[in-house]
Order: structure tokens, then sequence, then C-alpha cells
């Protein structure tokens, strides 16, 4: 039996599978020239961001509804203050991203989205100025978004090897 707060199953496995597809769908940016050749050229490097991208966001909304649901499990003592603001302030500004850096990236494109080649997301149009800014808020919003991440799995892990406590278990063993 465990002594220590859980977050739900569905928690975990929206938690795991987004960090998947975040990684994905970087990988893809940074590897791009080398991973074309593999994946049938540029066209398909940015229909898989894109879609990733689309996935991210949609999964990031059902987050919103299962945590509504579920609730938040207090992983961190009450008596731990300045941490749990810490943590709750971190968290906040990856799902702040979570939702800007897609939606950034959809706004940036004047051309229609293309997912998985399935379904057309119709462009917005706008003055060319404004998909410049959502170029430039799609950029930085998502290094921003991956210096978050590395902080995120660096207190995890600080948590888990200096201080011993349970806050990684928390998001360990899916069900």
């Amino acid at each position: 039996m465990q002594n220590y707060p859980q977050y739900s199953s569905k928690q975990k496995w929206i938690h795991w599978l987004t960090l998947i597809l975040i990684v994905f769908t970087y990988l893809l940016i940074l590897f791009k020239l080398t991973l074309s050749a593999y994946l049938g050229g540029m066209f398909n490097i940015y229909l898989f961001h894109k879609s990733f991208g689309v996935l991210i966001f949609v999964i990031t909304l059902w987050r919103f509804i299962v945590i509504k649901q579920d609730g938040v499990p207090d992983v961190l003592p009450k008596a731990q203050k300045r941490q749990r603001i810490l943590s709750k302030s971190g968290q906040g500004f990856i799902y702040l991203l979570l939702i800007i850096v897609p939606l950034s990236g959809y706004l940036m494109s004047s051309r229609p989205l293309n997912f998985f080649g399935v379904i057309l997301i119709p462009a917005i149009d706008m003055p060319n100025k404004a998909y410049q800014l959502f170029h430039q808020a799609h950029q930085v919003s998502a290094y921003l978004l991956i210096a978050l991440l590395i902080v995120h799995i660096a207190s995890a892990l600080f948590h888990y090897f200096w201080i011993k406590d349970k806050v990684l278990q928390s998001m360990l063993k899916c069900d």
C-alpha cells in the first residue's frame, strides 16, 4: 500500500504522453534536415510537427478537464510554502505554454493546417505583421517551454535523490 499522494492514472498518462509528444515535436525541428530524407521531405516534417502540436493542444485541454474532475494531490506538505509556490507557479507556466506554443504555431501560418493528412483546419486570415508576431511568440514560448521542462525534470530528480521524498513517485506507475 502506498503512503503518499498519487495523481490519477489519467493524469499520469496525460503527463507522460505530453512529454513524449513535446520531445518528438522538438526533435523533428531540431533534426529536420537529417530527418527529411527519412520522412519523405520537409513537407512531412512540418506535417508531423504541426499535427503533434495540435495533439499537444487537445491533450492539454483534456488535462484541464481531468484536473477539474480528479483534482490534484498535495504532494508537497502544506508547511513547505515556498516549495509549493515554486511548484505551482512552474506547473502553471508550463500549462500556459502548452496552450501558447501550439496556438501561436497555428496562428503564424497563413496556410490551412493539415492534421496528419486527415483533417484540414482552415487558416485565419490576418495582416502579415500578425503572422510575424505569432512566429516570434511561437519561437520564444517554445524555448521557454523547453527551459521550464528541464527545470521541472531537474526538480523532480532533486526531490528523488536529495530530499528523498515521494514527489517523483506520485507521477510514476501508471495503472
